[in-house]
């Protein structure tokens, strides 16, 4: 009778060793399948993959429009020199200046702050900084509000928009903890205008 000994079950790869395992426990060999749970109880083999959650109405909804923001972003980096080279050349000798990456890490729009802190239900953006001036493009969604009810918000110096409105009236509950990008923008029920917006502030701040 072959013996199956720790040195060659260890050597078995895992797939092998949950093949083994089952054998053992049709045939009601115990002994093996207890030292084939062991081992496999070491890789971590035996826990059950963990399944992710279906997303709710609201992160879909989220994920969705910060993707569709990212694309704008994206088309206006075509367009517009945006690298984080130019941003620093044209910044040089303003203190503190820290360069602004246009998207996250998976290429999608940027988690704002008043959504980290959990003060809002959807606070994501792209933005680009060049001096002490930033130009920002969001989606902006208040705490228990209906999905209807987002706005997309350009957030830059007033001199970079048209009609410009105080920064107050277009996020009336930010904090003074809660500081935006400037000092004034405007609000859209669409992404299109606000894109187009971004676009024109975008044209100002690189020129």
């Amino acid at each position: 009778m072959y013996e199956w000994t720790d040195e060659r079950l260890e050597a078995l790869s895992t797939p092998e060793l949950k093949n083994l395992l089952g054998n053992a426990e049709r045939k009601s060999a115990d002994d093996l399948a207890a030292k084939c749970k062991a081992v496999l109880e070491t890789r971590n083999a035996l826990k059950p993959n963990r399944i992710a959650k279906p997303r709710t109405e609201l992160k879909e909804f989220e994920h969705t429009v910060a993707d569709q923001i990212a694309a704008v972003g994206k088309e206006m980096a075509a367009k517009y020199d945006l690298s984080e080279e130019t941003a620093k050349a044209h910044s040089s000798g303003v203190k503190g200046f820290r360069v602004h990456k246009l998207l996250d890490s998976k290429g999608s729009a940027k988690l704002g702050g008043m959504q980290r802190d959990g003060s809002v239900a959807i606070d994501r953006y792209i933005s680009y900084r060049r001096g002490n001036d930033i130009v920002a493009l969001g989606v902006f969604l208040l705490k228990d509000a209906p999905l209807d009810s987002h706005e997309f918000h350009v957030i830059a110096p007033a001199a970079f928009l048209s009609d410009p409105k105080p920064i107050a009236e277009i996020r009336p509950t930010a904090t003074e903890k809660q500081k935006q990008s400037a000092e004034t923008g405007l609000a859209f029920k669409d992404l299109a205008p606000a894109a187009a917006a971004f676009d024109a502030a975008l044209a100002r701040i690189t020129a």
